[in-house]
This record gives C-alpha cells, structure tokens and sequence, in this order.
C-alpha cells in the first residue's frame, strides 16, 4: 500500500501543476461583444464606413431600471468609424473602447446596396480568413440605401435590433442567407449565390426580395412571389400570399400559401441537358370575392388548374429575369448538370454563362386546394346571386 501511495502522490502533484486553468481567458467585463455591423462605402476611393452595433455582456439581459430607480445605460454601443479593410476597421473601433471587441457571436452582416454593386469578394475574403468571425452569421443587402440607414430604424417587437433582420429572414423570408450559404454556393460548381434584401417600410424595416449575386457583385433583385417561387425552388419554407384569378369569371381569389415542393431532374438526349421541374403547391382559399359557390367540386378542380397555371407562370417569370435580365444562375442549373454529368460539365464549364441563358427547361405543374373555410358561397350573398 505504501508503494502504490509512493508512486500516485507525484503524480498527483505534477497534474496540479500543470492545470493552471484557461490560458486565454478573458473576463466578460474587458470584452465588447460585436452583435450586427452594417458596411457601405467610404468617404474616399477604396475604402469602407462601418456601423458597428456593440453589447455590453453585462447588461445584455436588456435595458431596465436600477434598484434606485435611475436608469441604466443602452445595453448596445453604436460605433461608426472607416478604413481600408475590415480588419483596420476593428482596430479603429478599438479604440474608441475600452474593451476587446468580440465578432465570434455576431449575428448580422449588412452590406449596402451601392457597395454590393461594386462586389463583395475582398469582403468575403477577409471575413473568412479571421477563425472568430462565425460562418451563420446572416447576410444581407440594403436594397436601393446605404446599410447604415437600416440601423437607425424603428426595431418592432425586439429588444435589439439585430434580432429583428434576423427573425425577418428565418421567420418570414425564409432565406438561405447566411455567411455559410454563401460560401457553399459560391464555391459549388454551377450555382452563384444569393442573400436576403431588406428596405425601408415606413419608418420601419422590412424583407423586400432576394439579392441575386454573380461573382460576387450584386445584379440585381428577385421580389414577390418570383421571390418565394426561387426560395421553394432552393428547399426553404414558404408562407405567403396569391391572388388566382376566377375561371370565366369577374373578380378573384386570395389564397394562403402553404407548401411549394420542387423536384429536379436532368436528362441527356443527343448529347444536350434537358432540365425539368416538377413542382406540386397547395393553398387555402381566405377570401372569395368572385362570388363562387365552392361547395361544388367542379369548381375546385377548375381552380386547381388556375392555381396551377398561376405557379407555372410565376416559375417561368423567374427564370426569364434570371437568364436573360440578370445572367445569373441562382437556381444552381449548372449543379443539376455537374452532379449528373460531371464529365460533360468540365467540357462546358467555361461556356456555361453564355449557355445558361438559352438553356430550355419543361415545367410540370400540379396544385391542390386544401381549403375552402366555411362551404359553399358567402353567407351574406343571396342565393340567387351565387355564381355556379
């Protein structure tokens, strides 16, 4: 027994030793944590302006009242400062602080439009050579302003303002548009990436599109259903609202939309890609203002088709401004074919831009309506009125 304790008792003494806990520490009160920074052009030739929107840890909880009653301070910290690259803007804002400033937990990247235009690639580059700069950070465009107009405006419902772009593209967009979808697409075969818009709405802000990028340099937008056609298109959710226009009859119908599900599929034929789609939506009817009795099933299968032709001519919309207007490929029509054909897809890769636009795809189109709220015709329309 006291051989055993003899040999464990060193041991035990050099593990001590060396567990001197976290090197790198650093405790919450010297560090500044970067939530949101809004980028747009300087003042001179090549360089950038930040809006740079800063927690303090300590307070993050939120604004409030001390135990005396006076008020405490703003729990985020505006610092607005320029430079010729990102990281010369960090080092700037530094020292305005008297804290390290940490972007490992920043949640949005917004780049206004005027500089997206010009292209974001030196950007992009230095947000990804920093290991602490997080790759689900959203990005997104201000569209038709400089970014660091957004910030200033009226947050709704949220505490900070950053959770507000955030919640407005998960919850409602449904955007793939973070750091990470960008890299993922800019660097597959075939696709060019995306991110989500934001703008103006009153004195407040609001999703207005999708920003659709080509190498690296915004083109234009993508808005409305075309917008929510391209988000399906891509695997994310949809929930929106379309009007179809009432078979042979005057006024329409408002639908709530609820599934958009997008199958690809390319085929070879005398050495050609042939691209198809076949997409399946469905909806519930939240208004009947054609006046039409829907407790007739006749009826609904002619709306049916009518919603159908309304999401057919919403895709093929699309695709016009995307190959034509916009020659970007968005839709990653090249990574159908690469990941098909790999072999054709090296031989063409170099021409594919010229390609894409005369590109044909074939479309089929289904959708359901799986609801109709109450059966039959309006309850305040006489009988006599109601349209068969």
């Amino acid at each position: 027994m006291k051989r055993r304790l003899f040999f464990f008792v060193p041991v035990l003494l050099l593990t001590a030793s060396i567990s001197t806990g976290c090197w790198d520490r650093k405790e919450i009160v010297d560090i500044a944590i970067v939530m949101l920074t809004a980028l747009d052009e300087g003042q001179k030739p090549g360089t950038f302006r930040a809006h740079i929107l800063v927690a303090n840890p300590i307070q993050i909880g939120g604004p409030g009242q001390s135990s005396s009653g006076s008020s405490q301070k703003e729990p985020i910290a505006h610092i607005v400062t320029e430079g010729r690259n990102i990281d010369e803007i960090r080092f700037k804002a530094e020292r305005s602080l008297p804290r390290d400033m940490e972007t490992s937990h920043r949640r949005v990247f917004i780049i206004g439009e005027s500089l997206a235009r010009r292209g974001i690639k030196e950007i992009l580059d230095q947000i990804s050579r920093n290991p602490m700069n997080r790759i689900n950070t959203l990005l997104a465009v201000a569209e038709g302003m400089e970014a660091a107009k957004l910030v200033n405006r009226q947050v709704t419902l949220e505490t900070f303002a950053m959770e507000q772009f955030r919640e407005l593209a998960e919850r409602k967009a449904h955007v793939p548009s973070s750091l990470k979808d960008y890299f993922i697409a800019s660097t597959s075969p075939g696709q060019q990436p995306i991110a989500v818009s934001y703008n103006e709405i009153g004195n407040k802000v609001g999703v207005t599109g999708i920003a659709i990028f080509r190498d690296n340099k915004l083109k234009g937008f993508v808005k409305g259903m075309e917008a929510v056609a391209l988000t399906a298109l891509l695997g994310g959710k949809v929930s929106d609202s379309i009007t179809i226009p009432a078979p042979n009859k005057e006024g329409g119908l408002s639908l709530h939309l609820e599934h958009i599900k997008v199958r690809s599929k390319v085929a070879f034929s005398k050495g050609e890609p042939i691209i198809s789609f076949d997409v399946k939506a469905s909806g519930l009817i939240m208004d009947n203002r054609a006046q039409l009795d829907l407790s007739d099933p006749s009826m609904i299968q002619k709306l049916d088709k009518v919603f159908a032709k309304e999401i057919e001519d919403t895709y093929r919309s699309l695709f016009e401004r995307l190959q034509k207007d916009l020659r970007a490929d968005s839709a990653g029509l090249g990574a159908m074919i690469y990941r098909k054909n790999p072999k054709y897809w090296k031989r063409i890769e170099k021409d594919w831009m010229e390609l894409y636009p005369e590109q044909t795809i074939n479309w089929k189109v289904s959708a359901q309506i799986t609801g109709v709220g109450s059966f039959g015709a309006p309850i305040f329309i006489r009988e006599d009125k109601v349209k068969k």
